[in-house]
């Protein structure tokens, strides 16, 4: 089915469920996993710059780590475009294109309204653009349970 899934994460727990959700896929079928984090903004100084993309290294390297315990090969991308100015979206994309990703999986809040005109989403710019098929994995509401 799939032979290679990208899964964006960025260190919240909607990226960690939306890693989950990559694993098992990558991990029901066969698949390669890429695992991408983008430092998200333009970032004037060094010192802020280098400290995540410290933290990027070592988030993806947490998320390498978990997908190596389910027997789930992966590879690591951090993305520190300084030019993206908070484009993630669009940073994303860039990587489906040059890694011939056949799913995208990202984990989503599944904000409506005023809250995602605010904050904008990466989930929604992926869902649009993208020409390959996007999971998305919705963090649950208080109360709901978890899959």
């Amino acid at each position: 089915m799939y032979s290679k899934i990208l899964v964006a994460i960025d260190g919240s727990q909607c990226g960690a469920l939306g890693l989950e959700e990559a694993i098992g896929v990558a991990q029901a079928c066969g698949a390669e996993l890429e695992i991408v984090h983008v430092i998200d903004g333009g970032y004037e100084l060094a010192e802020v710059r280098a400290g995540l993309v410290r933290e990027g290294h070592k988030l993806l390297a947490q998320a390498q780590a978990r997908a190596e315990s389910r027997q789930v090969r992966s590879q690591a991308i951090l993305i520190d475009e300084i030019l993206a100015m908070s484009d993630v979206g669009n940073q994303i994309q860039k990587v489906v294109e040059d890694s011939h990703a056949q799913l995208i999986v990202v984990g989503t809040h599944g904000r409506s309204g005023i809250s995602r005109m605010l904050m904008g989403s990466v989930a929604e710019s992926l869902v649009r653009h993208c020409s390959v098929p996007v999971l998305l994995v919705r963090v649950p509401k208080n109360g709901e349970a978890a899959s």
